[in-house]
């Protein structure tokens, strides 16, 4: 086998066992080769295609998006000699759609000019983005995606929905943080904590900070932020909104200084009054009945007040629908 054969075997063989569509085409659209891939992509097998144009209709049974895609094609080629990253929408044999990237060249042939075309199939590709864009879209807490320099690259619907500025205000620009962050040594504070977090590593985890919204309104946000791997470095941020869940703690903190307030005294004539009751039947001065009437006032008097505090409880749990589940689960108790 001369050099040249071997060469045209070792090509044949790259073009059968690619894993992507591989189809060699004179100028007017014959096919001249048809891989494997291509097979399972399409479902037409290669004695159906190879010395035919027909494929193409196939590809395209629509009128109306066969002439679109042809009258692109034929744009594109008014410029240069091949087209990449050309994405159609083919229908396979099965009749199942399927997204291909197109890339063209042009290359020399012993018969004349040929055009390889390279079609990838990237319908699963679009999907998963489609699934993660819809993810980001509708999270309930505030995504945002900044290049290095803190430009916004994405911008979420929850993040309209908590700061009240809109895609359009945020995108494309790092504006955004002077009117979060509109008093500057507050801004100052909050930039210096996080490039001294960022020095030892890469992210922050759980940071808070006070935003200020659209409409003037102040609210707490925690934020969690990592680095995107790429050829252009990304942070991806997600503040959530706890706001209401800081009131509901400061409720708490509130309710517990009180009810330490409320049952001091009580406790504490319950306490001297047992106190009194065992000196007294140490001096032996108290009848059995005494004694038993007196445990009673006591037990009366403590019972009254462990009924103020459910009763407060309950109207701290009843006014603060975000106190943690942990601390309601105490409070109900």
């Amino acid at each position: 086998m001369t050099n040249r054969e071997e060469t045209g075997c070792i090509e044949a063989g790259i073009l059968e066992n690619a894993l992507v569509m591989i189809a060699v085409m004179d100028r007017s659209g014959t096919i001249l080769a048809w891989n494997q891939a291509a097979e399972m992509i399409t479902g037409y097998a290669k004695d159906e295609v190879i010395g035919k144009t027909t494929i193409w209709k196939k590809l395209y049974p629509k009128k109306e998006y066969r002439d679109m895609v042809t009258q692109q094609i034929a744009t594109i080629l008014t410029t240069k000699k091949y087209f990449e990253n050309f994405e159609t929408i083919i229908t396979t044999r099965s009749g199942a759609s399927r997204l291909i990237l197109w890339n063209t060249k042009e290359s020399a042939h012993e018969s004349g000019p040929v055009v390889v075309t390279v079609g990838q199939d990237i319908t699963r590709l679009r999907e998963l983005d489609a699934f993660r864009d819809s993810v980001i879209e509708n999270a309930n807490v505030l995504i945002t995606v900044m290049e290095s320099e803190g430009t916004i690259a994405v911008w979420n619907k929850a993040a309209e929905e908590i700061t009240g500025y809109s895609r359009v205000e945020a995108v494309g620009s790092r504006d955004i943080w002077k009117k979060l962050y509109p008093d500057s040594e507050y801004r100052r504070t909050v930039t210096r904590q996080i490039t001294e977090i960022i020095s030892t590593k890469s992210y922050f985890a759980n940071f808070e900070t006070r935003i200020r919204t659209k409409a003037g309104e102040t609210r707490v946000i925690s934020w969690n932020t990592r680095q995107i791997g790429g050829e252009t470095e990304y942070a991806i941020a997600i503040g959530r909104d706890i706001t209401e869940q800081k009131k509901a703690e400061e409720a708490l903190l509130a309710y517990m200084t009180e009810m330490a307030m409320r049952i001091r005294q009580p406790v504490g004539i319950v306490r001297d009054n047992l106190e009194d009751i065992a000196q007294l039947i140490r001096d032996g001065k108290l009848s059995s009945d005494e004694i038993a009437m007196l445990l009673d006032a006591q037990v009366r008097n403590t019972a009254q007040i462990a009924s103020n505090v459910q009763e407060f409880q309950k109207a701290i749990l009843e006014k603060n629908s975000e106190i943690p589940e942990a601390y309601r689960k105490f409070l109900e108790g």
